[in-house]
């Protein structure tokens, strides 16, 4: 089921434009822009047209626009799966709802992992055209994170494919609630904003933030590694991202074996 998994996947055409954009910015950079040494040797620079570009916030772009190519694309064939009459042909196959369950996350994780390796592969080889070296711990971070990015995303979104057997519903609701969790872990301004200074509101707020999967979480660890290198990884942070992805995964396999077809 994995391999079937990532044919499916491999086969969306939605998802093409994912290596798309960034063979697309390689070009455009290639063309008509450049990448320099950062002064610092930390990094890199890049410039479009002889105008310079603040390289984090260009990385940071071309990962969100990503996120959001993945969050649309992905969920497709699980929500396919969800339908009675597919779901009756996969599960009259000698394949137990376990199986379907973890390998289908096995599955998109696997085919993230390719994905975003080939994503770096690309920004690596526009540097090295520009006898730049592409940072090693910039590879690292984008590809171990990207890919558990995707996936908190992911686990949200099939929660609420099972609880509304709609691929619209689903999709919007678990982007805006991972999104959401990105307050959680700042949430001393918001309680000001609001006048809500109580400890007792700020408790009920920290017992959600391990509720609901944080995407933001990984993005933040990715990002100070970034700024940082492997020395700037919030230990407490990495811990908090995966145990804040645990409740919705087993709420969704709960349900996903309790789910009549």
């Amino acid at each position: 089921m994995i391999r079937y998994t990532i044919r499916t996947l491999l086969k969306n055409k939605t998802l093409w434009a994912w290596p798309g954009i960034f063979i697309l910015f390689v070009i455009v950079i290639t063309i008509w822009g450049g990448v320099s040494a950062d002064p610092s040797g930390y990094s890199y620079a890049i410039n479009l047209g002889g105008v310079p570009l603040p390289t984090g916030i260009v990385i940071n772009q071309l990962v969100s626009i990503t996120i959001l190519i993945a969050i649309i694309g992905i969920p497709t064939h699980f929500s396919e799966h969800l339908k009675p009459e597919r779901a009756s042909l996969l599960l009259s196959k000698p394949i137990s709802r376990d199986e379907l369950f973890l390998s289908d996350f096995a599955g998109v994780f696997a085919f993230c992992f390719a994905y975003t390796l080939i994503s770096v592969l690309l920004l690596t080889l526009l540097t090295t055209v520009h006898g730049v070296l592409f940072p090693l711990h910039h590879a690292i971070a984008i590809i171990v994170f990207l890919p558990l990015i995707l996936l908190s995303y992911y686990i949200t979104i099939v929660l609420f494919l099972i609880l509304t057997n709609s691929y619209l519903g689903g999709v919007l609701l678990g982007y805006f609630l991972t999104g959401f969790s990105s307050l959680f872990l700042n949430v001393d301004p918001f309680l000001q904003m609001f006048g809500l200074t109580d400890t007792w509101f700020e408790t009920i707020l920290q017992i959600l933030s391990y509720l609901i999967p944080s995407a933001e979480a990984f993005q933040q660890i990715m990002i100070q590694i970034f700024d940082s290198g492997f020395s700037g990884i919030d230990a407490s942070l990495l811990g908090f991202s995966f145990v804040s992805c645990v409740p919705f995964a087993l709420l969704a396999y709960y349900l996903f074996q309790k789910k009549q077809f």
